[in-house]
């Protein structure tokens, strides 16, 4: 088995290097291993000896730059183009005139050519068999379908209109039919095609539909970094490469699309439920039985669920499941974290870009502490032993603690799924320079409080457990954390919590937020918003990617659980990777899928109508009430917000 997977290796690199033209030579190899250091730059290139420059030496050899355009392109015409363009979205090609390729690979609104559904729906509501995959950038790959039937894009085209499940076109010859009888296709293919005398082929509508699917081409921060950019990607992206490396994920995930060049039997070393024949139905060869092509990695954020099944809708469980079925390793929960990071970079960077932020800029600059600063003895101690509750909360201080009396949270989440990069993130709830602003007063409880009551808030609402004794040693290590991650930053520090959100003047559209969702935030958080909760080496059951509704979430008491403070949230650090200047997810987008989260089930905490004893000092987005003005608690709890916001002012 062992021997088979290496000529597998070696052919995946072999192809790369032959097909692509941009493998190192093993000169070029031993020269990086034993360049010196020099002054770093912005330019990689221009230094291979540090660990930067290493790691994108090695990258260029694995994965190689995405060629400017597809194998084929140099026979496509502008009038190909257009009409596979105009051919991509019409759904006369369909049975009933109900569905189009864009149904099934979606590329308007910002779409990456995923459905999102697990398995695609036809144009009379049947379902196949199989995960619809993306379009985008699928020219570059070995073969089409993933089972590899189809040699070309030319041939993978005529496959879905005349698929009995799919549009359900009896004949060719119907097809053809209907675009001849629709206005302006006859002349549109006799600019595309000129000199033929009847240019209406179903073989020239594979032809155009292929030249058009040739210019969906994508770039992330990725290719940047390909490029020589070391500031594309940050320093935990960069070490989910190394790992993505390291731990194998390359032996099959690599050239320039990161996969797609080769087949693969699914379940190398264990098993895989689902027992689909895979490439055995073209091949009929018994070694091709579970055998598919190697999906491609560019925009794997975007294009959830997962798998010739889409049976995975977590890219978080994906990654756990092809360490153990393809690589005999149970990833540690570092892993699998940074290796999410590395792939978000391989996301469109047009398809993640919204509006940026203008904001004032900070005269002090936000720099991060390092763990490795924390002094030695047992002041130290104590502030590693914070940082620890802090990160693992659910091993440490919920049901996952062996000891009972240490379960203080209610669910499987950290604290650091709210308070980003271990509290370090700007305005992703950061707690650098929170220690100077307590004690504060809170309009909730409408007293002054110190930290330790605020910490011990959001044990009992975001973790939806307990309050635990001010006075123990769990809340003196958080603090210690805390106020050691605040030691050098002044009072009212540009950064903090996060930025000042004005949602659109109407109320959320839970619809469109749960269409936003599947685009943006399923890949990590699943359809059914449960996370990914993992049993990998040192993990303790917690959770990779955190719950955002159900039983294992935040419970209606929590600030999370309020539109506005959802909202930016979201608008300034989601997905994964995003800063808050430059958000991925439009304002109005930010708002709808907040709107959608809360619509959704949670834990209910008692007592809330006790919470704000002085009503008027009551956020406009708290979802539960009494309030002190006569909005609806649905508008309080979905929007819009400005009549509130203008009637309390009037007060």
């Amino acid at each position: 088995m062992r021997k088979k997977r290496g000529a597998v290796v070696f052919l995946v690199m072999g192809l790369s290097a032959l097909i692509f033209s941009d493998m190192a030579t093993a000169e070029t190899q031993r020269k990086v291993a034993t360049c010196r250091v020099v002054k770093a730059s912005h330019t990689i290139k221009a230094v291979p000896g540090t660990p930067e420059g290493v790691l994108m030496m090695q990258a260029q050899a694995l994965f190689g730059k995405l060629p400017a355009t597809m194998p084929g392109s140099e026979k496509d015409t502008p009038a190909m183009i257009a009409l596979g363009k105009k051919l991509y979205f019409e759904t006369a090609i369909s049975i009933n005139k109900t569905q189009s390729c864009n149904s099934c690979h979606p590329i308007n609104n910002k779409g990456a050519g995923a459905d999102h559904l697990k398995t695609g729906k036809g144009a009379e509501g049947k379902s196949g068999d199989r995960n619809d995959p993306p379009t985008m950038n699928a020219g570059y790959q070995i073969a089409q379908f993933w089972d590899g039937r189809a040699a070309t894009l030319e041939k993978q085209a005529q496959g879905p209109p005349l698929n009995p499940i799919e549009m359900g076109m009896p004949d060719a010859g119907a097809l053809v039919k209907r675009l001849k009888n629709i206005k302006q296709y006859p002349v549109d293919f006799k600019k595309a095609f000129p000199g033929e005398k009847d240019p209406v082929t179903f073989d020239n509508f594979a032809k155009a539909v292929a030249a058009f699917e040739r210019t969906l081409i994508t770039r992330g921060r990725f290719d940047r970094f390909m490029n020589g950019d070391k500031q594309a990607l940050s320093s935990q992206e960069m070490e989910g490469l190394r790992t993505f490396i390291n731990v194998g994920c390359v032996q099959c995930h690599s050239g320039p699309n990161l996969g797609g060049m080769t087949f693969q039997k699914m379940g190398v070393f264990h098993e895989y439920s689902d027992k689909d024949p895979g490439r055995f139905k073209v091949t009929n060869l018994e070694s091709d039985r579970y055998v598919f092509k190697v999906p491609m990695l560019r925009n794997v954020t975007l294009t959830a669920p997962y798998f010739h099944d889409g049976e995975v809708g977590n890219l978080s469980e994906a990654v756990d499941m092809m360490g153990y079925l393809q690589l005999n390793k149970k990833l540690k929960v570092e892993e699998v974290n940074n290796i999410l990071r590395f792939l978000s970079t391989l996301a469109d960077t047009k398809l993640t870009t919204a509006p940026s932020i203008k904001a004032k800029v900070s005269s002090t600059a936000w720099v991060a502490p390092q763990m490795k600063d924390i002094p030695q003895g047992e002041e130290g101690d104590l502030i590693r032993y914070g940082a620890l509750l802090l990160t693992d909360t659910y091993a440490q201080l919920g049901s996952g603690a062996k000891d009972t009396k240490m379960h203080f949270s209610g669910n499987t989440l950290n604290c650091t799924n709210c308070h980003l990069d271990n509290g370090t993130k700007q305005f992703g709830l950061p707690w650098m320079g929170v220690s100077q602003t307590y004690p504060q007063y809170r309009g909730r409880e409408n007293q002054v409080q110190g930290l330790e009551k605020r910490i011990n808030g959001c044990f009992e609402r975001s973790l939806n457990g307990k309050e635990m004794p001010a006075d123990s040693r769990e809340m003196k290590a958080m603090v210690a954390y805390v106020n050691w991650l605040s030691k050098d930053m002044p009072k009212n520090v540009y950064g903090l919590g996060t930025p000042k959100f004005e949602g659109p003047n109407r109320k959320a559209n839970v619809s469109k937020g749960e269409e936003v969702y599947s685009r943006f935030c399923m890949s990590c958080h699943g359809k059914n918003g449960d996370g990914y909760q993992t049993m990998s080496v040192g993990s303790s059951g917690s959770h990779v990617a955190p719950a955002l509704w159900g039983a294992h979430s935040y419970n209606n008491g929590a600030g999370m659980n309020r539109l506005l403070t959802t909202a930016a949230f979201i608008h300034s650090n989601m997905p994964l990777g995003t800063v808050w200047n430059h958000p991925a997810i439009t304002n109005d987008d930010a708002y709808d899928i907040a709107g959608y989260l809360s619509s959704k089930e949670r834990p209910q905490m008692s007592g809330l109508e006790k919470d704000y004893p002085k009503l008027e000092k009551k956020a406009v987005d708290c979802p539960y009430p009494p309030y002190a003005d006569k909005f609806s608690q649905e508008q309080h709890q979905y929007g819009p917000f400005q009549a509130i916001k203008a009637a309390q002012k009037n007060k």
